[in-house]
This record gives C-alpha cells, sequence and structure tokens, in this order.
C-alpha cells in the first residue's frame, strides 16, 4: 500500500510540473509569436528536447497535458466541421447515436491537432497518406450515407473563422470557414 501512495505522490508531482511547464511555455511561445520578436534560442531549445521527444509527447496527448491550458479544455481545438459538396449542395455524415458522434468528434479532434502543429508529426509523408486515406473513407461514407446522385463528392475540413475587429465595425459580423484540408472521390 505505502509504494502505491509514493508511485501516485511522484506521478502527480510530475504531471502537475508537466502542466506547468506546458503552460508558461506556450504563454512565452504565443507572446513572441504576436509580437513577432525573435524567440530565446536557449528557452526554444529546452522546449524542443523537452515538449517534443516521443515519450512526453505522447504523454501530453494522451493527458490532455501536453496541449496549452488542456487541463481546462483539452478539446478546445477539436472544432472542425467535415463537409462534403456534391453537385452544389452540402452533406455531413449522419450518425446512428451518441457513440458514433463522439468517434467522429476525435477523429475530428485528431485531424485538426495534425493540422495545427506539423511538430506533432514524425513522419509527415505517412501522416499525410493517412490523413488522405482517412477523408477518402469519410468521405465514401458520406456520399452512401446522402445517396449523392452526382459522380464526385468533395469533403473539406474547416475550422470557423471570425472577423477581425476592424471587419466587425466596418459590418462583416458573419463567422466564416477556413478550409484546411479537401479530398475529391469520384465512382
Amino acid at each position: 500500500m505505502k509504494t502505491r501512495a509514493v508511485i501516485f505522490s511522484i506521478w502527480s508531482r510530475f504531471h502537475i510540473v508537466f502542466i506547468v511547464l506546458t503552460s508558461v511555455f506556450f504563454a512565452y511561445d504565443k507572446l513572441y509569436r504576436f509580437y513577432k520578436v525573435k524567440e530565446n534560442a536557449p528557452v526554444q531549445y529546452f522546449y524542443n528536447n523537452l515538449f517534443f521527444n516521443t515519450p512526453f509527447r505522447y504523454y501530453g496527448k494522451l493527458t490532455a497535458a501536453g496541449s496549452p491550458y488542456g487541463y481546462f479544455a483539452p478539446n478546445i481545438r477539436a472544432s472542425g466541421l467535415i463537409i462534403g459538396e456534391s453537385g452544389g449542395k452540402k452533406y455531413t455524415a449522419l450518425f446512428n447515436g451518441f457513440e458514433a458522434a463522439m468517434r467522429f468528434s476525435v477523429l475530428s479532434a485528431r485531424v485538426t491537432n495534425n493540422l495545427i502543429d506539423s511538430r506533432d508529426s514524425t513522419d509527415h509523408k505517412l501522416e499525410d497518406r493517412f490523413m488522405d486515406l482517412l477523408f477518402k473513407s469519410i468521405a465514401v461514407k458520406i456520399y452512401n450515407q446522402n445517396k449523392c446522385t452526382q459522380d464526385s463528392l468533395f469533403v473539406s475540413y474547416n475550422i470557423v473563422g471570425f472577423p477581425t475587429l476592424k471587419e466587425y465595425t466596418a459590418g462583416n459580423r458573419q463567422p466564416y470557414l477556413i478550409k484546411l484540408k479537401e479530398v475529391k472521390i469520384s465512382k
């Protein structure tokens, strides 16, 4: 029993330090990116060696502690929309139940993570082939579910974009879709 308590104590301290370091670095990284200032090389070196080596990268993904403020909202980046388009009509996937919708949401989160941060993947060619295969599979499912009458279907992965403050004050207040990836299937 005492061994379990020691192991839990060590892990919980490691986990909290991991969350704090992740949050501090992402705040630092966003500050430097926002002001377009050259980053401090030792800090960048420390971060790349700590968070982007294989064990820590997967630990961060599995526990949601590897995303900025992930312990508050681990799926904040998973807000993409997969939309099919054929013959001028838009289609989405139809779900038979909650479990299917959740699986699709997890899939969408995986796609979002890969597209946003290319450092997440060590083998880009394999990852790109996997994403193309995944999208083609989704496209076939959407095509069959919606009984499309056209010979082809375009499936795109989109995130919601919002107008800048300047556009908003000028009267453009509608959100819009930003297409990140698109594939085409044909009969």
